[in-house]
């Protein structure tokens, strides 16, 4: 088998996404590095992030398709829970607080819908909008957020068919 004088890296490119998700085979762990660190300066920092958190959470606060999706109510909590979240994962570049189980199993308890799920990423790229988030930055962020989403949606549906619920193909309840 050829040797490549490429290292293998931990897959963090993925956390930013140029002109969609591309593979980084081709990339070193130091580029990959670079680019999220450029990303992050990029699109604002911690300072942006928790603005989009605070703005995201005053809009899903009003929205009666997403209340239902939070049993506790207080949306600063969810705000600076997000913003740290986001924070740790590009500023520290820290790609294993995507799998936090903590993260996994507070999508757990409900049964994300297909509406749901779209609605969040409206509302996301809303609050982007209302902030004039900058581009190309946040294209690129809510592309990683598309496929977050469906990942945590996808945990949703796993826990529901643990617990021996039946849902259609969106979600909604058989």
């Amino acid at each position: 088998m050829p040797t490549s004088s490429v290292p293998a890296h931990d897959g963090k490119v993925l956390l930013v996404a140029d002109e969609g998700v591309k593979p980084a085979e081709h990339m070193t762990a130091s580029e990959v590095d670079k680019k999220v660190e450029d990303f992050y300066t990029g699109i604002g920092g911690e300072a942006f992030f928790r603005a989009l958190a605070t703005r995201f959470y005053e809009l899903v606060s009003r929205d009666e398709l997403l209340v239902p999706l939070f049993p506790v109510h207080d949306w600063a909590r969810h705000a600076e829970r997000l913003a740290a979240h986001y924070a740790q994962i590009y500023g520290q570049n820290d790609l294993t607080a995507a799998w936090d189980p903590r993260l996994h199993q507070a999508h757990s308890h409900m049964l994300i819908t297909r509406d749901q799920r779209l609605r969040w990423l409206a509302l996301m790229r809303e609050a982007g909008a209302s902030l004039s988030a900058p581009e190309p930055h946040f294209t690129e962020f809510m592309t990683i957020m598309k496929i977050a989403s469906g990942e945590m949606m996808a945990v949703s549906r796993g826990a529901a068919i643990a617990r021996g619920k039946r849902f259609h193909w969106d979600g909604s309840p058989r």
